[in-house]
């Protein structure tokens, strides 16, 4: 199962137009394997992109948390 494909995915968008073409090449043969090998590729990337995804809201969240704690300690020390 892929994400939905309307969604942009500007660093897929060449292996979305493989499999989208592979499907309307192969109406019938879709179901039986016929465009295995572009989802995968596709799959894959998908995975890489969540991956860098979630890699860069975890810097962004480790950047929030440092400027809560000085506001915080900063806050602390004013008492």
């Amino acid at each position: 199962m892929h994400p939905p494909l309307y969604r942009p995915h500007p660093k897929c968008a060449a292996l979305v137009d493989l499999l989208v073409k592979c499907h309307d090449e192969n109406p019938y043969g879709k179901f039986w394997g016929a465009c295995n090998d572009e989802k995968a590729a596709m799959d894959w990337c998908f995975k890489e992109e969540k991956e860098e995804k979630r890699r860069a809201n975890f810097e962004k969240t480790r950047s929030f948390n440092e400027e809560w704690r000085k506001k915080q300690d900063a806050r602390e020390v004013g008492r």
